[in-house]
């Protein structure tokens, strides 16, 4: 464990807690070193040289870090006008379900065609991805896969390097024309901080075994999509990696899926799996097994309700109990005494 030493606090700066609250898990090591050098510095102005001084950055990279602080008016670029980009929406959140680590949910608006101008001019890292991203889609892209590139670099702080090994992915499997599967991952790996080469090459290798497993599966349970959804990648590496099960046994929790809902549900799947995790059961032997137990258990609590079931309609019958009257004596008294009426006398 970890704490700030107290006399370091001899010389200190301050830094908004907005930084720390909503960037840190998203943002790359030139972008901190930059507004760590900004705070630092936050009685005098500064020039892209200075800051790159400072860092050990290039100019290119501490001029793409200040622009990017600047565009969300944490800086001020004296002379230029910067474009905000969603400042209230940085701070906006939403809750994930899965069973990891909660992260910040933001949907922020693409940048409109001024803007991306604008950053081709004053940022070559910008004009070598959009050069790049051409190359390795083999195909020119407009606009909007230009915002959506372009999000990745500047709103969730993924390097050029990495949005460019993206595209070349998806390229070389069939999804050159689908920059919403690049984007779409990307905003996955930034959130798990996958911002490095390495990283992206065991990212990669961690795919390519799951899309193996999905090939199997396919074959085995008759499912029809090609490829898996990214949600499905992530229960396939859950499953398979960190649970290892078999493609034997996915295909075992495929069929007892079947056999209580008409749709493919990987979250059902899940739960059955879960359940096997458990309790310790890696093979079909133990499966069914488990299964033989259950249903012995479930013949066992069947007989035992239905030996209770007379004792308690013996129970619900009440006891008879003697009547609170005598009835052959009413009816007696009924029959042998008349009743007179006695007539009123006139006054």
């Amino acid at each position: 464990m970890f704490q700030v030493d107290p006399a370091s606090y001899r010389g200190v700066f301050v830094l908004p807690s907005d930084i720390a609250e909503n960037y840190l898990h998203k943002t790359s090591a030139p972008l901190l070193k930059v507004i760590l050098f900004a705070y630092k510095n936050a009685d005098r102005p500064f020039s892209v040289q200075d800051a790159a001084a400072a860092t050990g950055l290039s100019e290119a990279e501490a001029s793409d870090a200040l622009s990017y602080w600047a565009q969300r008016c944490f800086l001020q670029d004296k002379e230029k006008s910067a474009v905000p980009a969603q400042p209230a929406a940085e701070q906006t959140s939403s809750a994930e379900k899965p069973p990891e680590k909660k992260v910040i949910d933001l949907h922020p608006q693409k940048p409109t065609y001024a803007v991306i101008c604008k950053r081709i001019q004053e940022s070559p890292a910008v004009r070598e991805l959009f050069n790049e991203a051409q190359l390795k889609l083999g195909r020119t892209i407009g606009t909007a896969d230009q915002g959506s590139l372009l999000l990745l670099h500047d709103y969730y702080g993924l390097p050029v390097e990495i949005i460019l090994t993206l595209c070349e992915y998806a390229r070389t499997h069939g999804k050159a024309n689908n920059i919403s599967y690049i984007y779409t991952v990307g905003v996955d790996w930034s959130r798990r901080e996958i911002d490095t080469l390495e990283l992206a090459d065991a990212e990669f290798k961690k795919i390519e075994n799951t899309n193996a497993v999905w090939t199997s599966l396919l074959s085995a349970a008759g499912l029809k999509n090609r490829r898996p959804t990214l949600p499905q990648q992530k229960y396939l590496a859950v499953w398979t990696q960190e649970w290892h099960f078999s493609v034997e046994m996915l295909t075992l929790a495929y069929e007892e899926m079947s056999r209580h809902t008409d749709s493919v549900s990987f979250p059902y799947m899940n739960k059955i799996l879960a359940a096997w995790q458990a309790a310790g059961i890696k093979t079909p032997e133990q499966a069914a097994e488990r299964e033989k137990t259950f249903l012995l258990e479930q013949e066992n609590k069947a007989a035992q309700r239905a030996k209770k079931k007379p004792q308690a309609a013996k129970t619900a019958a009440a006891p008879e109990t003697p009547a609170s009257y005598d009835i052959d004596r009413a009816i007696s008294q009924m029959n042998t005494t008349v009743p007179t009426l006695k007539k009123k006398e006139k006054r």
